[in-house]
């Protein structure tokens, strides 16, 4: 789905409704290119982690989801690894190769991205 709004998007029109400043050019983005960490995001969520529990809480369950689907992944790697090995995979893609290139590619790049912080 290139050139639609990811969980990403939404999650920082989230952070708007609980008065986090997202910058104009996170908000206008070009939507074919990936989301990426952004400091001034990293901000606005430590400011949140402190004084809202219940929002600390959310953004807790959404790192949990994110790791479980970075273990979701290496699961399906070894699957298909065991299943059709080197050869390419579905669509033409390279197969193993490509899967193991999203591994260790967060969802919540943010919220990994504080840890050291909090």
């Amino acid at each position: 789905r290139l050139g639609e709004r990811t969980v990403i998007d939404h999650f920082y029109d989230f952070l708007a409704t609980r008065g986090a400043q997202i910058p104009a050019d996170l908000k206008n983005r070009n939507l074919s290119q990936p989301n990426a960490a952004d400091e001034r995001v990293q901000a606005a969520i430590l400011r949140l982690y402190k004084s809202s529990p219940e929002v600390s809480i959310l953004f807790e369950l959404m790192t949990d989801f994110d790791e479980g689907l970075q273990e979701w992944r290496y699961r399906h790697i070894k699957l298909v690894e065991r299943t059709i090995g080197a050869k390419k995979g579905t669509g033409g893609s390279p197969g193993v190769p490509f899967l193991k290139e999203s591994l260790f590619k967060p969802i919540f790049h943010d919220l990994w991205a504080i840890r050291y912080q909090m």
